[in-house]
């Protein structure tokens, strides 16, 4: 019976080469579109959890709070929150700490040199708490001496040609503050791509100095818990700000109420970005919408099958009355259908494997990454896959099924066979269902591109062209002398036109914060503001716009430590205006013996992304907040002279500072990278919304052409009674018109929701416009009514003798 089957289903499906084809071809899209989008959701989705016992991790995330107001809340914690916590609130079973900060140092093994990024402080538990893969050493001593390293194992073949050999040698590590001859320990195996944490080398924490092991005012350390069975992290969180009220001895933020939050590790990829994150997060809404968009698209192929099988019901009734007749049972039938189903999905299956291939090369040119969906091959993801399928067999053969083994073969036989109404209703709401799909993923695409395209040419306020960055010199005798020195010489190097030392620049978070408040009030008004070191050259380097009072003036040495204000500082420290904050006071943490003076105001810019607010910012050169680090050199260059400045840089540098890498970055090409991120999401989202669109279409071709061909005995007896090819083009495009204003009904409110909820991502943002939504309308309407219009015109234009003559 099973060969009976599948021949009957292969003779139909050869004998209608035109319908098999658009079921194929769409199914074939909609189920590479799932599987990729699927991978790329099951990849964002996969983060971290590749450590045992994972699921009972937490990140100490730090919060602050003024009454019930929440002031700042930080990714990181401070040094000392471990130690306090694990000895004073119950339920905790164990912690381990990595310290970013200043995590880019100078690496160096005799002749091999290179700065290193994610070089860290850790505990001494860390390696077995999380249970990093070591290739040779031991998980419980690796960490426990001073001036020990544990390095990745490509750190070990970088310099040393493979992990056994790393073992017992001594690497120089410095960083601008310090230099540590650090012994190799032990080697893990590299970290995959989906752990949160990425880092090269870890450096025993004993190994850092004393003053910062157990601080409570530098939050920038990442700190894990581990709770015992049956802990509640709400419990420890309610308990923690009256533990913290023991430890908060010093001045700064201590009229706050000092609060955490535990994080758990699974979430940390997704949850929205916070200030003083080291990892690039994925973003947990689009992640969601494109897993709905994948089963939309999917659901939109399932669509057309159904709709061309059901429409073509009027041809298969006559076989179905005749196998009724002959003896076929009901389950027979079923059957017949559900084969014709899973063979038609099989070979799209067989199709989209091959799309899968291809589009996979294609996301990975738009997004530069060759990690995010080379997950294609795991069990999960497989047997998801599986369970689709099998779904979508089922989904797009049961109605067509259902509907023609109930037929009556007595009224089939003789010619009585018509869709009912409840089935004609269907047919058309399956129909809006795909008309709302493409018009909300229209409206979606057209806002992505238009909040995308606001970033990239919204003024920053900044001069970013023309400028080359070097990352600071490590720890040298003289530091600062040598510095200076370099930026001297380097003023002097043919096609050098501006040179600047700074603590940040544009594109990078300033990451130093300091509690400030008014000279005069209260600790009470005390706020935290991001501190920003520069030097007499900064403002005129980056052409920051003064609003208010005067810049900075190397002519006067007691500049060094005056202020300057951002708009969003003005506005936080309470002032009436620029005007009113110029000459003022403040007093700046760690320098509460003597006020700083405000001596001007700059026009606020965008130091990150127009994903970010405006951050109070305080510009300041005050050599005594030594603790804040100058990381940078900023060069503005003329383009034509680039080549030969860049190696009269290499060569300066070398001069002055022999043991440190030469390390540069375009900075124009740096701040674009923070929409990297954006720029791909609306790209795969653009290619997938095109991609149902084109699937909606081409079973409204299907749909249109067949249901014009089995109407053209009407339209020939319309045109004998003189109705003309414009009347029946309009006649026939009306129905389709309706459909696409009740789509239009449900989807534009359903868009406008979903937009304005991505859009408050967002600090700057465009605002929604009538016509992103009238547009899809515009644009769905010309692609449907030009096929309808083209079948249906081509239908009109026939000789009626030629559909008649067997009348």
């Amino acid at each position: 019976m099973l060969r009976n089957l599948l021949l009957v289903t292969y003779r139909n499906l050869i004998k209608n080469k035109a319908y098999t084809l658009i079921n194929v071809v769409g199914l074939s899209l909609g189920i590479a579109a799932f599987i990729v989008i699927s991978a790329y959701v099951h990849f964002e989705k996969s983060f971290d959890n590749m450590y045992p016992d994972g699921n009972n991790i937490y990140r100490v995330e730090s919060q602050f709070y003024r009454g019930n107001e929440l002031t700042d809340s930080w990714a990181t914690a401070s040094n000392g929150y471990a130690k306090a916590m694990y000895n004073n609130l119950p339920g905790i079973a164990s912690y381990s700490r990595i310290s970013w900060n200043n995590n880019e140092r100078d690496v160096r093994y005799q002749n091999i040199k290179f700065r290193e990024k994610r070089v860290c402080y850790a505990d001494s538990n860390f390696v077995s708490f999380f249970a990093l893969p070591l290739i040779i050493g031991d998980a419980n001593t690796a960490l426990k001496n001073i001036n020990s390293v544990v390095i990745s194992e490509a750190s070990a073949k970088k310099y040393f040609g493979n992990a056994y050999a790393a073992m017992g040698k001594t690497m120089q590590i410095s960083s601008q503050f310090n230099s540590n001859p650090c012994m190799v320990t032990g080697v893990f195996k590299d970290l995959p791509v989906n752990s949160t944490l990425q880092f090269n080398m870890l450096i025993s924490f004993a190994t850092a100095p004393d003053w910062v092991k157990e601080f409570w005012y530098q939050q920038d350390n990442y700190t894990f818990l581990k709770l015992k069975p049956n802990a509640s992290p709400a419990a420890i969180e309610a308990q923690f700000p009256a533990m913290a009220e023991r430890y908060k001895t010093e001045k700064p933020l201590k009229e706050l109420k000092w609060s955490v939050q535990l994080v758990p590790l699974a979430n940390i990829h997704l949850n929205t970005i916070k200030p003083y994150e080291m990892e690039v997060k994925g973003n947990r809404s689009a992640v969601n919408f494109l897993q709905i968009m994948a089963y939309v698209i999917l659901l939109i192929a399932c669509i057309n099958y159904i709709n061309l099988a059901t429409t073509k019901s009027v041809d298969r009734a006559r076989e179905v009355g005749i196998r009724k007749v002959s003896g076929a049972h009901t389950s027979q039938l079923i059957l017949q259908f559900f084969i014709e189903s899973f063979v038609i999905n099989f070979i799209s299956l067989g199709f989209a494997a091959v799309l899968v291939v291809v589009m996979q090369y294609l996301l990975q040119q738009i997004s530069g990454d060759s990690h995010t969906y080379q997950l294609l091959i795991d069990a999960g993801l497989v047997v998801k896959i599986a369970l689709v399928f099998t779904g979508s067999v089922l989904l797009s053969g049961i109605y067509p099924a259902t509907v023609l083994s109930r037929l009556k073969p007595i009224k089939v036989l003789k010619g009585r066979f018509a869709f009912s109404k409840s089935g004609v209703w269907l047919r058309k709401g399956m129909v809006t269902f795909q008309f709302a799909a493409s018009l909300l993923l229209l409206a979606g695409t057209l806002a992505v591109y238009r909040q995308l395209n606001f970033m990239n040419s919204q003024g920053t306020g900044i001069n970013l062209k023309q400028t080359i960055v070097l990352k600071a010199p490590s720890n040298t005798d003289n530091y600062l002398q040598k510095v200076n020195g370099f930026k001297s010489s380097t003023a002097n190097l043919a096609g050098v036109q501006e040179v600047s030392i700074s603590g940040a620049v544009p594109g990078k978070q300033v990451a130093m914060a300091a509690a400030c408040r008014r000279y005069g009030t209260s600790k009470a008004d005390e706020r935290t503001y991001d501190m920003l070191r520069v030097d007499f050259d900064f403002m005129k380097m980056y052409g920051l716009q003064l609003i208010a009072g005067r810049g900075y003036d190397s002519s006067n040495p007691a500049d060094s430590t005056k202020l300057i204000l951002n708009e969003a500082a003005v506005k936080q420290f309470g002032f009436a205006s620029a005007q009113d904050a110029v000459g003022k006071k403040i007093w700046v943490e760690s320098l509460d013996k003597e006020p700083n003076e405000v001596i001007g105001v700059i026009k606020d810019y965008h130091q990150q992304s127009l994903k970010d607010a405006y951050f109070a910012t305080v510009l300041f050169m005050d050599p005594k907040l030594t603790w804040v680090p100058l990381k940078f050199i900023s060069v503005k260059v003329n383009q034509a002279q680039l080549t030969q400045i860049n190696q009269s840089l290499a060569q300066t540098w070398a001069q002055y500072f022999p043991d440190s890498a030469f390390d540069y970055f375009f900075l124009d090409d740096f701040y674009a990278r923070q929409y990297e991120q954006d720029v791909h999401f609306g790209q795969v989202f653009m290619l997938f919304s095109s991609m149902a669109v084109v699937i909606a279409c081409l079973g409204l071709f299907g749909l249109t052409s067949y249901s014009t061909a089995r109407r053209r005995k009407e339209i020939g007896v319309r045109k004998v009674l003189g109705a003309s090819a414009q009347s029946i083009v309009q006649m026939l495009t009306n129905d389709m018109l309706k459909l696409i204003i009740t789509a239009s009904v449900i989807a534009i409110p359903l868009a406008a929701v979903i937009i304005y909820q991505w859009l408050q991502g967002y600090a700057f943002k465009v605002q929604i416009a009538w016509w992103q939504f009238v547009l899809p309308v515009i644009v769905l309407m010309l692609i449907s009514f030009s096929a309808t219009i083209y079948l249906t015109y081509k239908a009109a234009q026939t000789n009626p003798v030629k559909t008649l003559r067997d009348e």
